[in-house]
């Protein structure tokens, strides 16, 4: 949108009769604005990851023995694994913001996937489902 903007501005500048029109498009899901509900982007990479996210949970409680860990898009805002997360309902989900609000480390982000593991397996369900945010290490103050 940045470059839209250059570019409208370059033909006022010049006096150039054109108008330029922007299509907000991103899986970060971070453009906000009274006019825009959702970006194109955000909106097919959560149906479209919410759709393969349901097959793994149906292998996984079929087979009865997978556990996935699924990195999802999204390198600031965890906005794209928490939309997937209410659209497939995971056995866990980690929230970027919500891990550095927290002050986790890595260490124990890993603990707490470890719990959800055991917690399961004490009621024989050896199987599972965890969603990713790529921007995890972006967030914990210990790979900053």
């Amino acid at each position: 949108m940045t470059d839209a903007t250059h570019l409208s501005e370059y033909f006022l500048k010049n006096k150039i009769s054109t108008s330029v029109v922007v299509v907000p498009g991103t899986v970060d899901g971070n453009i906000h604005h009274k006019y825009i509900s959702t970006s194109i982007g955000f909106d097919s990479a959560s149906k479209v990851y919410s759709q393969l996210i349901g097959n793994m949970l149906t292998d996984s409680a079929s087979a009865v023995k997978y556990w996935y860990f699924i990195r999802l898009m999204g390198k600031e805002p965890s906005h794209l694994a928490l939309e997937c997360a209410l659209k497939t309902c995971p056995n866990m989900v980690i929230v970027s913001e919500e891990s550095n609000s927290q002050k986790e480390s890595l260490q124990d982000i890993v603990n707490r996937i470890c719990d959800t593991i055991c917690e399961r397996a004490a009621q024989n369900k050896n199987y599972g489902c965890v969603l990713i945010p790529e921007g995890l290490l972006k967030h914990l103050s210990s790979f900053n």
